[in-house]
């Protein structure tokens, strides 16, 4: 009885560092370095999902713009804050920035 206990309990264990594993995996999805290339590419897509003309040099522009450090890729600060809902406040710092 107890080994058919001590079997049960290691078949749990294995399970839930399988499933473990496999939630850590999933977050790999979006790179963390945006290429020239690749970044273009997303402009382009995004103009045609909504319909509007694409132009590359702008979107060419707007990379390099943003590209500080030159090298040709976008990561961490190069690529900015994400969207989302601003904290309370925010929209008076934002106002006395660009005063």
């Amino acid at each position: 009885m107890k080994k058919l206990f001590i079997l049960a309990l290691i078949a749990c264990i294995g399970i839930t560092v399988q499933a473990g594993e496999k939630k850590k995996d999933e977050g790999k999805g979006k790179p963390k370095v945006t290429t020239k290339e690749s970044y273009v590419a997303w402009r382009k897509a995004e103009a045609e999902k909504a319909g509007k003309k694409f132009d590359q040099a702008a979107a060419e522009a707007h990379f390099d713009k943003r590209d500080k450090n030159k090298d040709g890729k976008l990561t961490g600060d190069e690529k900015g804050k994400p969207k989302g809902k601003k904290k309370k406040g925010a929209e008076k710092e934002e106002v006395a920035e660009k005063k």
